[in-house]
């Protein structure tokens, strides 16, 4: 319905069926007079409008990068499918992009400038963020399964809550990045750098951690560890004060070997 339709339609009603804010001849009552004039100063989803796009329609490349350039917002955005395969996007303003919730799933953002952006619960499934840099970068929350990380730089960056089942991030770097209650089961971490994260209560149960570098990981009793590398993990940790463990120098590998102190 058009906007003007709407507002005639409301002053025709009032006028026809409440009698006290009927208008005189050739006039529009006093209410109905402030109700257009209340619509048109300050309601512009009522005015007259051409129809909206498609909503939900996906971007197409040239009109992400104008988006950016622009500085505006993709909050939300429908980014699926998008070929943005190789572009360094710092320079167009994906470096602190906002892109929370939007619709990313098999888009190509391989070797894509993505640090410090905010993703957010964004829905990346299926997408190639191979060697992408998302350091810094927001993505708690988000829907990463089966994405394809490999080679990613993901240092410091907060995954917390992300549902990275299947994903593929072997020789992905998650140093000091935040993974709590983050789900990775059945992901590819293999020669994964996974030093310094917080794992308290993530998933990997089933997960293929060989090689993976896990000095310095923090975790709790709610972490699910592969089951045949649960009993090395924990035995090549310490306890901390909170009751959380924190894996120490020498539980890198396909096995551990924690050295006895020297002296």
């Amino acid at each position: 319905m058009r906007a003007d339709g709407f507002a005639g339609q409301l002053i025709q009603a009032l006028s026809r069926r409440t009698p006290a804010f009927q208008p005189g001849p050739g006039k529009i009552g006093s209410f109905g007079h402030e109700i257009m004039t209340a619509l048109g100063r300050s309601g512009p989803a009522f005015l007259p409008q051409d129809e909206p796009d498609e909503v939900g329609s996906p971007m197409t490349r040239n009109a992400v990068l104008a988006a950016l350039r622009d500085g505006k917002s993709l909050s939300g955005a429908n980014l699926s499918s998008a070929i943005l395969n190789g572009v360094d996007l710092s320079g167009v303003g994906f470096y602190q992009a906002v892109l929370k919730r939007a619709n990313l799933s098999r888009a190509n953002l391989s070797r894509a400038y993505l640090s410090d952006a905010d993703l957010h619960r964004a829905d990346l499934s299926d997408a190639d963020l191979s060697r992408a840099k998302l350091s810094d970068a927001d993505l708690s929350g988000a829907i990463l399964s089966r994405a394809d990380l490999s080679w990613a730089i993901l240092s410091r960056a907060d995954l917390s809550g992300a549902v990275l089942s299947r994903a593929i991030l072997h020789r992905a770097d998650l140093s000091d990045a935040k993974l709590r209650d983050a789900k990775l089961r059945d992901a590819i971490l293999s020669g994964a750098d996974l030093s310094g994260a917080d794992l308290h209560g993530a998933d990997l149960s089933g997960a293929d951690l060989s090689r993976a570098d896990l000095v310095g990981a923090r975790w709790n009793s709610h972490t699910s560890w592969p089951e045949e590398r649960a009993a090395e993990i924990r035995e090549a940790s310490d306890e901390q004060r909170d009751g959380s463990f924190r894996v120490r120098d020498g539980a890198s590998g396909e096995r551990s070997r924690t050295h006895a102190p020297v002296g």
